[in-house]
């Protein structure tokens, strides 16, 4: 019965399907850049393929979480409900890692992206590493958080030119 994990499908390809839809709704309200001239590919392009392609791989994943069902039932299994304090509980990083990703969009223009960039990436490792393992991971993710944040603002800031939130970093200046 390998196919009693069919919610595991099924849920998250939901939440995906609606994100990608609520992305695709808000395409339109992007300004259009024209450029240097006139091109069939606008900056509106980019956003349509990627929201368009997740909307399409979760449908894709519900499709097999149906497929997935059908076949546990199928096979004598019987569905079981699950609270969601225990689907949540049992996917704790996937939670985690949405409040994290969401704290670090809200406060990044506050904060600004070097520091937030520090702060998210060091959570996520945190995150990702079981808790026993936390102790000998503090050194490496604080490192590692601090050089690819470095490293992203100097990329994107002076090779890609692209302004990012400097937030409090502001009152020192820079």
């Amino acid at each position: 019965m390998q196919n009693k994990h069919y919610k595991m499908d099924i849920i998250p390809g939901i939440v995906i399907a609606l994100f990608s839809i609520g992305y695709l709704a808000l395409i339109p309200s992007i300004q259009t850049f024209t450029g240097l001239g006139s091109t069939p590919l606008t900056n509106h392009f980019v956003p349509y393929l990627w929201g368009g392609s997740l909307l399409v791989l979760s449908l894709w994943i519900i499709a097999r979480g149906f497929r997935r069902r059908k076949k546990y039932l199928a096979e004598g299994g019987s569905i079981k409900k699950t609270s969601l304090k225990d689907a949540l509980l049992e996917r704790r990083e996937v939670v985690a890692s949405f409040a994290a990703l969401t704290l670090y969009v809200g406060l990044m223009d506050l904060v600004g992206f070097v520091i937030m960039t520090v702060l998210y990436v060091f959570a996520q490792i945190l995150i990702l590493t079981p808790r026993e393992n936390w102790g000998k991971t503090y050194v490496p993710a604080a490192i590692t958080a601090a050089v690819s944040g470095g490293l992203l603002f100097y990329v994107f800031r002076y090779l890609l030119n692209v302004l990012l939130p400097v937030g409090i970093l502001k009152l020192f200046g820079l």
